[in-house]
Order: C-alpha cells, then structure tokens, then sequence
C-alpha cells in the first residue's frame, strides 16, 4: 500500500485527506482461492476553513473507486494465515489519520469459522464500534437481508446478499469506469480474465444464476464486488474533519447522526457531540481545547 494521501492547502500547510477503504475479502473452499481486494474512495471535493487549517470533506454520490491492492493466497492456505494477514492490513489502515476502514467478509459456508477467528483480533474486532466489520452471507436469492449478532463480546451487521447483485455491482462499475484498476496488480490481468468467463445461466425455474464457467474461478471478482456493493449500499451517515494543528497534522474525526463512538485502535478520545436528531436543535461539537470541529 502507498503511503496516505496528504492535502495541501496553497498556503504550505499539510493536513491527511480524509479516505475510505473498503475492503473485501472471498474465502474459497479446496479447490478454490481466497482473494482480498482494498477498494480506495477519496472525496469529491474538501471545503478548506483558513483560518483554523482544517479541511471537511464532501463526498460524492456516485463517486469513483481505485484498487490499489488485489491479493490471491496459494491453494491449501490456513484460514488462520489469512486472518492473521487481512488484520495486519486493517491495523495499518486503521492506524492511519483520517482513514475509515471498512471490512466486508465473504460468511459463506466455511467463512463463518474465518469471522470467529478475525474478531478474536483486537484490530478487527475494533472495527464493530462503528458498523465497519460486516459478514456477508452470499445467497441465490433476490432479496437482501439484514441482520444483528454478537460474538466475542461485540456486536456487528450482518448481510444476505444475493450473488447477482454482488456481480452487478462490479460489472457496473467497471462497464461505468467508475474502478481503476492499476495495470501494476500482479492479479490485475487474473480480474480480467475471471470477469470474462463469468456467465449467467438460467435454471429450470427461469432463475438467473451467476457463476464463473466450469473449471475457472471468481475469487477475485468476488472480493471486488464485495466493497463495491457495500459502497453503494452501505454508505456512512457521518462526517470526517482533518485538523492541522501545529504542525503536527493530527487528524481529528468526529462522527454525527447515529451515536456510535469513533473507530480503529488509534481513534481520538469522544469529544464530539452528535447533532441533534432533525427537528432538534443544533449543536456544534467542541474539542476538549476550545476548538470547533465545524
């Protein structure tokens, strides 16, 4: 992973620009790999308040995505490995200022061990403080589902998730250039070729079917698909702040609207105050040192 991005205002001042990651992580079977792809989400625009160097940043509706990591274990590799491996990568985005991470993790058959083992780690496990450790059930169904369970102490979303929508997400995205895939990705050319060889066939009860063709594989294409749904389905209702404070560009990131404290092992203490429900008076959070956030 490149290092975090920085936002310069013409000034000289540096402050870290505030970046969403999803990420999505396919667990195969035997025969099958396990895949992880990093989706990048930047902001459309930042609103620069002079004064106090501090940025707000203005996300998109339909925004665009970059892939800077797209990763394929070997055949045969634990699933304790790569648990181990995708808590790293979340610790490292975590720990980064103004960074949200999110983490969206196939719980198809056998992924229901690999969702035990992942909130059994500290880093994963902090990422249910604010709805970024999702499981995702995929399903041969046409309705998504929701739901709410526990586990080692902590509470986190859940997802049925049908598969043709998982695939439309991707295919969507890509047929939009909404994705960037770097043409450096080792697995960049592997992606390509998944989604060519992936087919839709129609069962005897006229049910559109997803799969890749007999002998190939969709583990990549489906650890792509995972955050790009959740992107669109799944977005935050909450606003980040990067704060250059003294040169030291700290960022501080408050969240409003649903309650949930802020996320990652490395968050700020809980000095915001969330906004008042609609209808309700508005309040402007404050830091501990007089500051205004907004």
């Amino acid at each position: 992973m490149s290092a975090a991005p920085m936002y310069e205002f013409n000034w000289g001042a540096r402050v870290p620009l505030p970046v969403r990651y999803r990420l999505g992580l396919d667990l195969g079977k035997v025969s099958d790999y396990s895949a992880l792809a990093i989706l990048e989400e930047r902001p459309e625009r930042c609103i620069e308040e002079y004064k106090r160097a501090m940025i707000t940043p203005v996300w998109g509706d339909d925004p665009d995505f970059a892939l800077p990591w797209l990763q394929r274990w070997p055949l045969m590799t634990a699933y304790g490995d790569i648990a181990a491996a995708v808590a790293k990568l979340v610790a490292d985005l975590a720990g980064r200022p103004a960074t949200e991470v999110t983490l969206l993790v196939d719980a198809t058959g056998v992924g229901t061990a690999v969702v035990e083992i992942l909130l059994a780690q500290e880093a994963s496990r902090a990422l249910t403080y604010r709805d970024g450790f999702i499981p995702v059930t995929i399903t041969a169904g046409d309705a998504t589902t929701r739901g709410y369970e526990t586990a080692h102490g902590v509470g986190y979303r859940t997802c049925h998730v049908p598969k043709k929508e998982l695939v439309g997400a991707a295919q969507m995205a890509l047929q939009r250039q909404k994705l960037k895939v770097a043409a450096s990705l080792p697995e960049a050319a592997t992606l390509v070729e998944e989604l060519r060889n992936f087919e839709v066939r129609l069962t005897q009860a006229a049910n559109a079917t997803f799969n890749a063709r007999e002998g190939q594989h969709d583990d990549l294409v489906l650890a792509v698909a995972l955050p790009l749904w959740g992107a669109r389905a799944l977005r935050p209702n909450y606003v980040m702040v990067s704060n250059y404070r003294s040169g030291t560009g700290r960022a501080d990131i408050p969240q409003y609207g649903n309650g949930t404290p802020p996320y990652g092992p490395n968050a700020p203490p809980q000095r915001a105050t969330p906004l008042a429900p609609p209808g309700g008076t508005r309040r402007t959070p404050r830091s501990g040192r007089g500051d205004r956030f907004l």
